[in-house]
């Protein structure tokens, strides 16, 4: 939404201070407006009032609403409002425009559309009036997202790691691996093989819950992902959390009744980075009391790490090992050949 330029002032006083603001001669804004200096000199001076028309040109030059001559009806008025607001933001960002005028297109079009799709509309509504809420809250620099799947979300975060990646996952692992989670897991082990550190610390019910996700685990591991598998009865309170760098942080509002992602939290701060910081580290020491399984090590002290694949040699062993240890007995190293 454009601003408007100070009430009460006249339009000719308004254009004046705006234009030296903004560095230009009346001749530069003249060109720009496409009318003559000379005409620019008289709206400032007050012996024009300029029409309509010219005023929403240099509403749109000077990035500001001008005021109004005060002869339109309220209807005209609106609409020339309109106008003047669309025409700053093309010049601002012509790209960002022709995307808000498609989509005012498209909600225009969807009047003439039957009622059945009626409850369609309404969900259109629903995702604009998201989008709103989350770029009124994009300056503060944290963002909640309310969605029902914020995996994409997340990814774009994600890419941005250049140094570490630390996350928590509180979820069942059959929403973190789903279809949308295929591209997510493919970046996580594109940036370990990078050079990117990638801690990721999974709360569990039971270790059997790994089995669907198995072969995630096991690339993960190959990549150098650690990987580090806890009780929830360890940790009851613990939170999604997603850290890129010291830059980033996600936080998942997880809803275990229904088993769905009810929020996200977004945010650059960095005493909110520090803070999930802290969270995750805390999770991890469990590891140094025995509460948790680095599966890394597990791999490693079982000789596991000999197999290039989870093939169906390795595969039974892995989920034997996996059992032991999360049932604290002593990992059975003798089914490995050496």
């Amino acid at each position: 939404m454009s601003r408007s330029a100070s009430d009460g002032e006249p339009i000719g006083v308004v254009v004046k201070r705006l234009r030296r603001q903004r560095n230009l001669t009346q001749e530069t804004l003249a060109q720009r407006v496409g009318c003559s200096r000379s005409l620019i000199q008289q709206i400032e001076n007050g012996t024009r009032v300029p029409p309509r028309a010219q005023r929403e040109k240099l509403s749109a030059v000077l990035g500001e609403r001008l005021p109004g001559a005060g002869d339109e009806t309220d209807a005209e008025a609106a609409l020339s409002d309109m106008r003047i607001r669309f025409d700053i933001l093309l010049n601002q960002n012509s790209a960002i425009a022709t995307r808000a005028l498609s989509i005012a297109q498209s909600l225009a079009a969807l009047d003439d559309t039957d009622d059945i799709l009626a409850p369609l509309r309404d969900i259109a509504d629903r995702q604009l009036d998201r989008a709103e809420e989350v770029l009124t809250q994009i300056p503060s620099g944290s963002v909640v997202v309310r969605e029902w799947n914020t995996i994409i979300d997340w990814l774009t975060v994600l890419v941005r790691a250049e140094q570490r990646i630390c996350a928590i996952h509180t979820a069942e692992l059959g929403a973190i691996g789903g279809d949308v989670g295929d591209e997510y897991h493919r970046e996580i082990l594109a940036k370990a093989r990078s050079g990117v550190s990638v801690q990721r610390v999974y709360v569990l019910d039971d270790v059997l819950n790994i089995e669907p996700y198995e072969d995630r685990l096991w690339h993960q591991v190959k990549a150098g992902v650690e990987t580090i598998l806890v009780n929830r009865d360890f940790a009851p309170n613990a939170q999604g959390i997603l850290i890129v760098d010291d830059n980033y942080v996600l936080a998942g509002d997880y809803d275990f009744r229904r088993k769905e992602r009810d929020s996200s939290r977004f945010s650059t701060l960095r005493h909110d980075v520090q803070a999930a910081y802290r969270k995750f580290n805390h999770l991890r020491e469990l590891k140094n009391y025995g509460r948790a399984l680095v599966v890394n090590d597990l791999v490693q002290a079982t000789g596991l790490v000999r197999f290039a694949r989870l093939d169906d040699d390795c595969r039974p062993r892995f989920r034997a090992a996996l059992r032991r240890a999360w049932n604290n007995e002593d990992p059975d190293t003798e089914s490995v050949p050496r």
